[in-house]
């Protein structure tokens, strides 16, 4: 079992883009439930990532600092997914609109 010290590590261990994603959605997920928990209770200052393969420990003061994390790793998941999909624009003749 690997054990990371933060999620920078984890998500850098990756070693494709989609690995990358996966990774940021797994720390997400864990995330967006830390959330709800220091939400009502305002108490809770870490969170473990366990999957069976990796651990992750990663200490929050405040709820404000959990909700920065999660807009950055939504902002990089995004950046990620825009290298893997590209950026397409179609256009189309105003003709083919009913």
């Amino acid at each position: 079992m690997v054990t990371y010290d933060s999620e920078f590590d984890y998500i850098d261990s990756a070693t494709t883009l989609k690995a990358k994603v996966t990774a940021i959605d797994a720390v997400i997920d864990k995330l967006e439930t830390t959330l709800l928990k220091a939400a009502t209770s305002d108490l809770f200052e870490e969170y473990l990532l366990d999957d069976g393969q990796t651990k992750i420990k990663t200490v929050y003061r405040s709820v404000e600092a959990i909700t920065k994390g999660l807009t950055g790793l939504e902002a990089i998941k995004q950046r990620y997914i825009n290298r893997l999909q590209g950026r397409v624009v179609t256009m189309v003749d105003e003709k083919n609109f009913r």
